[in-house]
């Protein structure tokens, strides 16, 4: 049996360059069976001022690509953690590749997370984010 907080809807907010990951991002959520409000930004530019415009709908997730041009993922994770307003915010690190270095450079993201390159994984994974974030 479901409890309400398993039911809940979250507002998950994708910053990712590549239009095909938010393609196959929206696909796996619905494959997954998730209702969950999916919005996209291509970079750290435009995630900034998503957050700002948004003050009283932030995201409950967001899925954070570290390579973007304009403003990368780590400089927006760094801003925001220094931001009073959005420090708490449930950040996942969603990249393609997350080297050492980039693990202790966002070390306060909530997680870590290699974006899988095959979809079955992928609905997986976003599955598992996802309750992750229900549960937060």
């Amino acid at each position: 049996m479901r409890t309400d907080q398993q039911n809940k809807l979250l507002r998950v907010l994708i910053a990712d360059d590549d239009q095909d990951d938010w393609y196959f991002a929206a696909l796996a959520f619905k494959e997954a069976g998730l209702d969950h409000q999916v919005d996209f930004v291509k970079d750290g530019v435009e995630l900034m001022a998503y957050l700002d415009t948004h003050p009283d709908a932030l995201p409950d997730l967001i899925l954070l690509d570290l390579n973007m041009p304009k403003k990368d993922g780590r400089v927006a994770l760094q801003e925001m953690r220094a931001d009073p307003r959005y420090e708490k915010l449930n950040v996942v690190i969603f990249s393609t590749c997350i080297s050492d270095e980039d693990k202790a450079f966002t070390a306060d993201a909530t997680r870590h997370v290699t974006k899988p390159f095959d979809f079955s994984e992928l609905v997986q994974t976003i599955k598992e984010v996802c309750e992750t974030a229900v549960t937060a």
